[in-house]
């Protein structure tokens, strides 16, 4: 009889394993405590495969940039009720992606984290590999301020860096739109061969346009990725870096790209005569 108990706990662990597969290189969630709140866990833990139970249509854009599982808790207090919900993505870069996704550079931002802005009844913070959304629909200013401390120590708790991507400060200055940087996964500009690009936005005497930077890829990748974009147009990237070039693409106007050693450049939105200042923006970049 204890070897068939033995042996059916076996049998059962074996099971949970392959349905719940451990995650090693994922932080154990342990939500803080909330003084004078109750503390509830009643949603399952969301993967990609049932993201869209919870959010639906938007978690085509989660899954695209790396989501991995969505813990997430309520708060209660009497009729109030404060949630938090802690996004966890494969990568520093893509946690970046998807607050950047939903942010606006009008946001009002505070120090937490990588950063976090507020809104009424609401605060979201990017650290690491993490995106928290912190909710509340009270309007009392006592149950607001818990919702704040909450961020403090979801933040607290979190493992990871709380610095933006070195990528981001290799863009310019110079017109540099504030809070407007991004992090794309794939199909850069409608091309499904452009993929992991930062991008900026510009804005200079009324005329607006984005710088985009291909940082992950080694040479012989940023080769293939290129000669690709680049024979649509009838040009050739050459066989080593170095090389610039502008042109028309069908898809976003003209264009102004250079070739670095593990750095592609691309600027989108100028007009074929503003070679000269695409060549001043590809120059400060390059010399970065």
């Amino acid at each position: 009889m204890k070897n068939t108990n033995y042996y059916r706990r076996t049998i059962l662990a074996f099971t949970l394993l392959l349905i719940y597969p451990i995650t090693l290189d994922s932080q154990d969630i342990e939500f803080p405590q909330l003084k004078k709140f109750d503390l509830e866990m009643n949603y399952p833990v969301y993967t990609p495969d049932n993201l869209w139970d919870y959010i639906n249509g938007g978690a085509d854009s989660y899954n695209a940039l790396g989501f991995q599982d969505l813990h997430i808790a309520e708060y209660n207090k009497g009729k109030h009720s404060i949630k938090a919900e802690i996004y966890h993505h494969a990568t520093a870069e893509q946690a970046f992606g998807i607050y950047a996704l939903e942010r606006a550079p009008s946001y009002d931002f505070f120090d937490l984290g990588v950063q976090a802005y507020h809104e009424e009844g609401l605060v979201h913070f990017l650290k690491g590999e993490y995106y928290v959304k912190v909710t509340s629909h009270s309007d009392k200013k006592k149950i607001l301020k818990a919702l704040e401390k909450l961020a403090y120590n979801i933040e607290s708790m979190l493992e990871g860096s709380a610095e933006f991507p070195p990528e981001l400060q290799v863009f310019p200055a110079k017109g540099k739109v504030q809070n407007s940087e991004m992090y794309i996964s794939e199909s850069v500009m409608g091309h499904e061969f452009l993929n992991n690009a930062f991008r900026a936005d510009y804005m200079i005497d009324d005329n607006r346009f984005s710088i985009y930077l291909f940082s992950g890829n080694d040479r012989d990748e940023n080769h293939n990725m290129l000669t690709e974009y680049l024979s649509k147009y009838d040009l050739d990237p050459g066989s080593g870096p170095g090389k610039k070039f502008s042109f028309e693409d069908g898809y976003n106007g003209y264009v102004y790209l250079a070739w670095e050693p593990g750095l592609v450049i691309l600027i989108s939105g100028l007009d074929k005569d503003s070679y000269e200042q695409a060549n001043d923006y590809i120059n400060d970049i390059s010399e970065r």
